[in-house]
């Protein structure tokens, strides 16, 4: 199914962080390279090449998923630390790949195959399909080659930070210590003031709102537009097959049995307690002739059944629970179960009542249904069978011969700019892309669904352009009222707190009063409380009430709201918990580490970049 994997070869994963945004691999992170040969290489690292193909295959790659995650806010700036750090990305993999061949760490063949055979985007009904699996391929222009022997050397790269997990540790005092701080609780009240409250109270001048728009022009930009041609390969536009046969039919309702299979089910009572000593009371009981359902209507814990004396009525496997499955469909009618117990801390006697066994529905009920599954299972035949040829006619000739060829519409968009959600995230990012963008190309064909295949390319673009003032008076007079009010908030709140702090309580409640304001009360609080306006966090850096009195503090929650917060307390829980946070820095310690070695290789190493090409 796979192809050998050579234990020693050479690949690459590049992974890419710009700033805070991670750009997810949805599938692949590498491209068809081991079948090129003399390749310009874009960096030298002790000597051996990092292939400019690979690197502008990639950054296209990137380059598409930060434009449909960022639209409109992609930048120049943005797009300059992407091509640096995707390069220095694929330098420090390949440090770490010749780091790993020099401690002889090799990745066995099963390893790759379990990998990729586990990976979601080759699953159908639950089990890894070759086809689906040399389509995407296919469909990505990747060689099973290339991705596989990607697999295997990111695998390897995985072994070095494998190993170095471990290596950091911790004493139990500071163990402690940290856990303590994380466990900590704090006794908070609060006091929010929003701008909406006050924005009809402030006023804003023509002349404020001119002078805001001169001095911020550059924000008033409206982003280019694109106009595109496209066509779609789809599955509805496939020709409706010939009318099946009963032969045809008969063949598919064998081949897809279990389609029309109703599974077996079984019906049972149980009894259901938290103590296993309990449990093993009643089963005894029950061995000595008990009345089951009695028992199970005055002990057990589930109340949804136990009025019923414990009956569960009929259910397929993997309904109820792995251990109760396990026991369940071991049964004979009758049979009564030993205690079984379940993840939750609870414990299960079952009592198996029935068993309705497997049976299949006749061809006779679902020949509709096969019809259907004919007619769609002979159409996607047909749109996977062009699909090769669909690919290679798009990146060969204008998009009219692609429509022409195919017997397709050739359809135009509308207006769009960039992060549009008047259509598809793909197809918004693959209109501004730089191949058909600046270049002129068709751009890739897009999987938009399994249903859907669609190729564009420029049909008109209109340029970034300046708004003129009256276009955004509106915007700019709101958001100086917002600001003028956020000044006023700010100013309440920082009164307030100063008042308490003081001992005035008459000021502060005055102002509380006139302002409309009330306090929240939260009372004890964890680091993990969800409480709205990030009072949490805020409350928590806050220093601690000493002498029995409280910490006022006035806070800027965000552009839009102030808060006057009152710590009157702070505790550690009397009983210990172990809130992981001691994993977590050891974790922060082992990334250290591996940045660490990433330093020492890039020190130690020949590195040479060719700037002129990035």
């Amino acid at each position: 199914m796979l192809g050998a994997i050579r234990n020693k070869s050479k690949g690459w994963v590049a992974y890419l962080i710009v700033g805070l945004i991670t750009v997810p691999f949805a599938l692949f992170g590498i491209q068809d390279y081991a079948s090129r040969s003399a390749n310009t290489a874009i960096a030298k690292v002790d000597g051996e090449d990092i292939d400019i193909n690979i690197y502008y295959q990639e950054l296209n790659t990137q380059q598409r998923n930060l434009q449909q995650q960022l639209g409109s806010a992609y930048s120049q700036e943005i797009d300059n630390t992407l091509k640096q750090t995707l390069l220095d990305s694929l330098i420090n993999e390949k440090l770490i790949e010749n780091f790993a061949n020099s401690l002889d760490i090799v990745t066995l063949d099963d390893e790759v195959r379990s990998v990729i055979e586990m990976n979601q985007a080759f699953i159908v009904d639950g089990d890894f399909s070759q086809d689906r699996y040399m389509q995407l391929l296919r469909l990505n222009s990747y060689s099973p080659a290339s991705y596989e022997l990607a697999q295997s050397k990111s695998l390897t790269r995985d072994q070095i930070k494998r190993n170095l997990s471990g290596s950091a540790f911790m004493s139990s005092t500071q163990s402690k210590q940290l856990n303590d701080l994380a466990s900590q609780q704090r006794e908070v009240s609060y006091i929010v003031l929003k701008t909406d409250n006050y924005e009809d109270q402030v006023s804003v001048s023509q002349n404020q709102i001119s002078d805001y728009f001169n001095e911020n022009r550059s924000s008033f930009l409206e982003g280019r537009k694109v106009k595109v041609d496209f066509v779609e390969l789809t599955l509805d536009g496939m020709d409706e097959p010939e009318s099946p046969t009963n032969d045809d039919l008969q063949s598919l309702y064998d081949e897809n049995a279990e389609l029309y299979t109703n599974p077996e089910r079984r019906r049972a009572q149980h009894i259901l307690v938290e103590s296993e000593e309990l449990a093993n009371d009643l089963l005894g009981q029950i061995k000595e002739g008990a009345d089951f359902a009695e028992l199970a209507r005055l002990k057990s814990e589930d109340t949804s059944s136990n009025e019923e004396g414990g009956d569960l009525g009929f259910f397929e496997r993997d309904l109820m629970g792995a251990e109760f499955d396990k026991a369940a469909f071991a049964m004979n009618i009758g049979d009564i179960s030993e205690v079984i117990a379940t993840d939750y801390g609870y414990f299960h006697i079952i009592k198996l009542t029935d068993i309705e066994p497997e049976t299949m529905q006749a061809f006779e009920e679902v020949e509709e249904q096969l019809v259907s599954l004919y007619i769609r299972t002979s159409k996607e035949k047909l749109l996977f069978g062009s699909l090769e040829e669909f690919m290679n006619l798009s990146y060969e000739e204008s998009l009219d011969m692609v429509a022409d060829q195919f017997g397709l519409e050739l359809k135009t968009s509308d207006y769009f700019a960039q992060g549009s959600s008047q259509y598809d995230a793909k197809f918004v990012a693959s209109a501004f892309s730089p191949a058909v963008i600046d270049e002129g190309e068709n751009s890739e064909v897009m999987e938009i669904n399994s249903e859907k295949f669609v190729v564009l390319a420029l049909s008109d673009l209109q340029p970034e352009r300046e708004k003129d003032l009256n276009e955004v008076e509106d915007q700019i007079e709101s958001a100086l009222k917002r600001a003028a009010a956020k000044e006023v908030i700010d100013n309440i709140a920082e009164n307030i707190a100063s008042a308490l702090t003081s001992g005035d309580k008459q000021m502060a409640n005055q102002l509380i009063s006139e302002n409309n304001l009330e306090w929240v009360s939260e009372g004890w609080i964890s680091r993990a409380s969800e409480l709205p306006f990030d009072v949490t966090s805020l409350s928590f850096t806050l220093s601690k009430p000493e002498g029995g009195r409280h910490t006022y503090s006035a806070e800027s929650a965000n552009m839009l709201t102030s808060l006057v917060i009152d710590l009157s307390g702070v505790k550690s829980p009397e009983e210990d918990s172990d809130t992981g946070i001691s994993a977590l820095y050891l974790n922060q310690e082992n990334n250290e580490m591996y940045i660490s070695l990433i330093k020492q290789l890039r020190e130690n190493a020949e590195i040479k970049v060719f700037t002129d090409l990035l």
